[in-house]
């Protein structure tokens, strides 16, 4: 579960705010989060991440205060229980695709490689990238790029998954396909899933959608 109490955050020197006053999200829930490019949507999920703290409020997951955690905790906990889909992918371009899928396991998390590679090589069958598992990133298109992305965030069956973008390049086919895997794996893992997403046409996929300008107390700024 990610729950989010009266945060407050700025970046130095701008004017952009942000005031949260409450947002949850449950276990098995899929949440889509839309608004246009710059309201800050990308913001709200590096704080959920506990990546950005806030000035004041509390961020938590299953209830962990994220908002409270130093650097290397927050670390350890974003490695074993949140799942992160960047929207520029962060690939690394000497890794093939399958150990890309499982860098957690390199990055920590070796004892569970065995659980990890099994769901990790399921995850690439139901995206179709099981086929790329051996090729290296530079080899991919946009689109397949942003499929292992999305199959390592998941390969840990972490309890939050939050997605940036994650079908921004993918063709109206994967679109659905790959939102598909997502959405029907929170709800068999109980996983409580966030997606900020310009896709207006996959909206009906979601529990719950929720528009990022009436959730931002401050919303008449804007992003520099």
């Amino acid at each position: 579960m990610l729950q989010v109490e009266e945060i407050e955050f700025q970046y130095p020197q701008s004017d952009y705010r942000l005031r949260i006053d409450h947002f949850a999200c449950q276990a098995a829930q899929a949440t889509a989060i839309v608004g246009p490019s710059g309201c800050g949507k990308t913001t709200f999920l590096n704080l959920a991440a506990g990546i950005l703290h806030p000035s004041r409020g509390v961020v938590s997951v299953d209830g962990v205060e994220v908002s409270s955690l130093g650097d290397a905790m927050g670390a350890t906990f974003r490695l074993t229980r949140i799942g992160l889909i960047f929207q520029e992918f962060e690939l690394v371009e000497h890794l093939a695709v399958g150990e890309n899928i499982l860098l957690p396991v390199h990055l920590g998390l070796r004892s569970q490689r065995p659980a990890i590679e099994a769901e990790a090589k399921r995850l690439a069958e139901h995206t179709g990238i099981a086929g790329y598992w051996r090729m290296h990133p530079r080899n991919l298109s946009h689109g397949e790029r942003q499929r292992v992305a999305i199959c390592r965030a998941l390969s840990t069956k972490p309890s939050l998954v939050l997605a940036d973008e994650p079908t921004g390049n993918l063709d109206p086919r994967n679109k659905r396909r790959v939102l598909d895997v997502m959405i029907n794996t929170a709800h068999e893992r109980g996983q409580c899933l966030v997606v900020a997403t310009h896709d207006v046409e996959l909206l009906d996929a979601f529990d719950a959608v929720v528009q990022f300008e009436e959730l931002n107390q401050f919303r008449e700024t804007a992003t520099p």
